[in-house]
């Protein structure tokens, strides 16, 4: 779920402009509202809730609409409603999760570990359950789920449970980084290493050990040559002997970004990179039209 692609020839406003795009300005699904109906487990119901929203889930946003304002399940007031709605299934997704945890009949009486003695000792994301909506179990490609299997979500012991049906809605990471679709969206520029003069014997060998492995190498000749520039880390390292730094120099080209981006799963990696050229661009026909209405304004 990681790419790493590169952006040349752009100024760095236009870099940063798809890192925030990709950050904030991009939707996924999330869990919004949750209708606990039990939770015996010693986390208390709001730091649970919080945990349930924080899951990534696999579902494409595409394929669904931006929730009402305001949120089904909130009444004029602005307080929770007590019964659950239905749900949209052009809005909402809901997930079902129902653990109890009990004594393994089966555990041996050495046992020491919780996973032996106890069933549903640990829950993990895998115990939600898709509930479809309508015709949602049709109308989607895929069946949506967590994006992982194993994330802990609460132990348990004998006698707890939790049970509890979870909203999903349609949102954007400016609003809650829960809704963000990457993990991680970040770029830096591609170093430029030239050598000044040949270094050959111990120079080549204190040269290629002052940079990062793979970045200076010694051809046949014995002579010290740059092999890839782009590993480089730019710990600077070189600086510490001055009998070479001088004939070394260091930069990195303005123009060339090195974009690496984590998606958490709802999207794949690329994908995310289309659509938040597709946000660009229509920021920039909004604008557009924005300035002319306001040309036409003054003439």
């Amino acid at each position: 779920m990681v790419l790493e692609f590169d952006l040349v020839g752009v100024e760095a406003p236009i870099a940063n402009a798809i890192r925030r795009v990709l950050i904030a300005e991009l939707p996924t699904l999330a869990i919004e509202k949750v209708y606990l109906y039990q939770n015996t487990s010693i986390i208390p119901d709001e730091v649970l809730s919080h945990r349930f929203g924080l899951l990534p889930i696999k579902a494409d946003p595409r394929l669904f609409k931006m929730p009402l304002t305001p949120v089904i399940g909130i009444d004029e007031s602005g307080v929770d409603c007590n019964e659950e709605p239905a749900g949209d299934p052009t809005r909402n997704l809901i997930f079902e999760i129902k653990v109890t945890c009990s004594r393994n009949p089966n555990a041996l009486k050495t046992a020491t570990n919780p996973k032996e003695i106890y069933e549903n000792a640990f829950v993990y994301s895998n115990s939600f359950k898709w509930i479809p909506i309508g015709d949602q179990s049709t109308s989607l490609p895929y069946p949506p789920a967590m994006v992982h299997d194993d994330i802990l979500v609460a132990q348990l012991r004998p006698g707890q449970e939790i049970e509890a049906r979870c909203h999903c809605l349609k949102g954007l990471g400016r609003d809650h980084a829960k809704f963000s679709p990457v993990a991680t969206a970040s770029y830096r520029l591609l170093p430029q290493i030239v050598l000044k003069r040949k270094f050959s014997g111990a120079d080549a060998q204190r040269i290629k050990s002052s940079f990062s492995e793979g970045v200076i190498e010694i051809d046949a000749d014995g002579v010290a040559i740059v092999k890839d520039a782009r590993s480089d880390t730019c710990s600077r390292n070189i600086l510490r002997h001055e009998d070479l730094a001088e004939y070394i120099e260091l930069s990195r080209i303005k123009d060339h970004f090195i974009f690496s981006v984590e998606s958490t799963g709802a999207l794949k990696s690329a994908e995310l990179v289309v659509e938040a050229c597709k946000v660009m661009e229509e920021k920039c026909r909004t604008l557009q039209s924005l300035f002319q209405k306001r040309l036409k304004e003054i003439q």
